[in-house]
């Protein structure tokens, strides 16, 4: 009965942290088990499930140094009466416990940072709490992101079966051997905590702070710098049919984004049209755009879409669309020609509307549907459409004047 009453609790501070990083890394396991079957996943959640994975991951480890430092500080209460292989047992899961709440985010951040597709992370899927990724050599990031991916899945799997031990070690106290174990670690109970020390208060919280003000403070130091637009490229000396007022006109596109279609805008374009309803035979269209003016109303797509995996802007900075045949479909009308994006040449059908009035002046309205898979586009982040879907949605609204006379 002695050696019961003698058995204090752990201090307030210890026990929140341990609850709270206890949280995290069940949730963690159980959404890294949906994640290795992600096609039983609905599509909306799939992109999000993975965001929170990540943001968790730092959490963990940010907690996880304010719970070093607490220890620190703060002497843990002494273990009720066990045997000197319990001890020695339990000593080892904990020394194991403080290692993988420090690996397995850091194999998990090294993954995301090597990868190939170079997602941001921001934590809590907010613009403004944007992680960054580890400095990796583009040499060894296949080397790096194999060898994490494999640690990280090996670890949290170890991870899972120290919880077991240890779940099972407090049961064994509390139940065989009727000694206050689950008791030392909860904050309403009779057993009297160990005390606080408000330096150590003090320095945990410092530490954490700095660790993740530190990490957003060097994302937005260095964060992806703006693209100048490029000037577009003189166009052929014909005169344009049709004079566009560009203040009334709009060329857009929408991508379904985890089940959510998306919008996006291009910032600078000009089109150089021919086009009589009554010579259909003699129309013709060029619509010229400036690739780096291109965005994505996402945070997570919209540093990708100039790269290598995106639009390529460097190298290729202009997307072009040609139409020169020209058909009537209905009271509406069919412009067949390409689209060349990065290099790519693809054939592309869009129907348009126009509409004229009495001062000839003109309102044309249509949508066109890109295959972005066969242009190239987002190959290696989401090559099978999972998050990111298969088909761009352009729409565009143009008012226009002639240049000269039409009938």
């Amino acid at each position: 009965m002695s050696a019961t009453h003698s058995v204090r609790a752990y201090s307030l501070g210890a026990m929140i942290l341990h609850w709270l990083i206890a949280a995290l890394i069940l949730t963690q396991l159980a959404v890294g088990f949906l994640m290795s079957r992600v096609e039983s996943v609905p599509d909306t959640l799939r992109f999000a499930m993975f965001q929170w994975h990540k943001t968790f991951g730092i959490a963990v480890l940010t907690l996880t140094i304010a719970r070093i430092a607490w220890r620190l500080f703060h002497t843990p209460p002494a273990h009720a009466p066990m045997t000197r292989a319990e001890q020695a047992a339990a000593s080892i899961v904990h020394a194991l416990f403080y290692a993988l709440m420090l690996v397995v985010p850091l194999t998990g951040w090294l993954l995301v940072s090597a990868s190939s597709t170079g997602i941001p992370t921001l934590l809590f899927l907010s613009d403004a709490l944007s992680w960054p990724h580890l400095p990796i050599p583009a040499s060894m990031r296949a080397t790096v992101e194999a060898a994490s991916e494999n640690a990280h899945v090996i670890l949290a799997y170890g991870f899972g079966l120290l919880l077991l031990l240890h779940v099972a070690g407090a049961l064994k106290h509390s139940v065989i051997d009727r000694m206050p174990s689950f008791s030392r670690m909860i904050p309403v109970g009779w057993l009297r905590r160990m005390p606080s020390s408000a330096i150590g208060v003090l320095v945990s919280v410092v530490l954490a702070l700095c660790f993740i003000g530190g990490g957003l403070l060097i994302s937005r130091a260095g964060g992806t710098a703006s693209v100048n637009a490029a000037d577009l490229r003189s166009t052929e000396a014909s005169p344009s049919g049709w004079v566009i007022d560009k203040a009334k006109s709009a060329l857009t596109y929408t991508i379904n984004f985890s089940g959510t279609p998306t919008a996006g805008t291009i910032g600078k374009w000009d089109a150089f049209i021919e086009f009589d309803p009554d010579h259909l035979g003699a129309a013709k269209a060029r619509i010229v755009i400036d690739a780096a003016s291109i965005d994505f109303d996402n945070s997570f797509v919209r540093p990708n879409i100039g790269g290598d995996d995106g639009l390529q802007t460097a190298t290729h900075p202009l997307v072009e669309v040609v139409l020169d045949h020209f058909e009537t479909a209905g009271e509406a009308y069919l412009g067949k020609g390409n689209v060349l994006v990065r290099g790519v040449t693809v054939p592309v059908s869009v129907p348009f509307t126009m509409q004229r009035d009495g001062a000839g002046r003109a309102i044309v309205a249509g949508t066109a549907e890109l295959d972005r898979l066969a242009l190239g586009l987002g190959l290696q982040n989401d090559g099978k459409g999972e998050w990111l879907d298969k088909v761009i949605r352009v729409t565009f609204k143009l008012e226009a004047t002639p240049s000269g006379p039409m009938s």
